[in-house]
């Protein structure tokens, strides 16, 4: 592609809204345009990415099916919270003081659900939901978690990259800190930030999993790789 983003253009990158190879072609722009990256930037609370202390009033819990352990916590409108550790999402439980209402399921979640275990199986993209950024609790995170939103399937880019995307060019050890407690992973691909060597660190599903995710984007048949 040539030329700068069109508003267009940036509402549908951040909306995901676009195919695989428009995503990533936009992106091996705005990724050194820092121009561009204002313009999405601007954009950010557009996807849902702003702090908040509002509690959710009721929550439901899922898990999927695709052999791999993982469990989603979802309002009747937005995603809440993904993990691969059901103790982890006893402890995000105790944090909103809710039990889990059983049914009727969202189905916006539902769809979610088959969406990620498809994913899981196949590589094939899902669709992206609205998302809560209630577990997001400072604004250098809600930076680096909006940065890692945009990076786009079957593509990869380091802890340096985020830090100086977010303004912080040396603070890319604190990118990892932010990224080890993303509430969001699948939905937010902190799985497509590896270290400048190429080195893959840090995955709340552990490093086999991240190695496999990047290796079902890689070999999907529409992966820009």
């Amino acid at each position: 592609m040539s030329g700068h983003l069109s508003e267009t253009i940036v509402s549908s990158i951040i909306g995901h809204r676009l195919g695989i190879k428009q995503e990533v072609a936009h992106f091996q722009h705005w990724r050194h345009c820092s121009g561009c990256r204002h313009l999405l930037f601007l954009q950010m609370t557009a996807v849902g990415f702003k702090t908040t202390t509002l509690k959710p009033e009721s929550i439901y819990l899922l898990s999927g099916q695709a052999g791999i352990s993982y469990y989603v916590l979802a309002t009747n409108r937005d995603i809440v919270a993904i993990s691969f550790d059901c103790d982890e999402i006893d402890r995000l439980l105790d944090k909103l003081n809710l039990h889990p209402q059983v049914e009727p399921l969202p189905p916006f979640a539902l769809q979610l659900i088959d969406g990620i275990d498809t994913y899981l199986k196949t590589g094939q993209p899902f669709q992206i939901p609205p998302i809560n950024t209630f577990f997001i609790d400072s604004a250098f995170k809600l930076r680096v978690l909006f940065w890692t939103f945009l990076v786009p399937f079957g593509t990869v880019v380091s802890y340096g990259d985020i830090a100086a995307w977010c303004e912080r060019p040396k603070a890319y050890r604190a990118v990892g800190g932010a990224l080890h407690h993303n509430p969001l992973p699948l939905v937010i691909p902190c799985h497509r930030i590896i270290g400048k060597n190429g080195h893959l660190t840090g995955f709340g599903g552990g490093l086999p999993l991240k190695k496999q995710l990047l290796s079902i984007e890689q070999h999907y048949p529409e992966s820009p790789t």
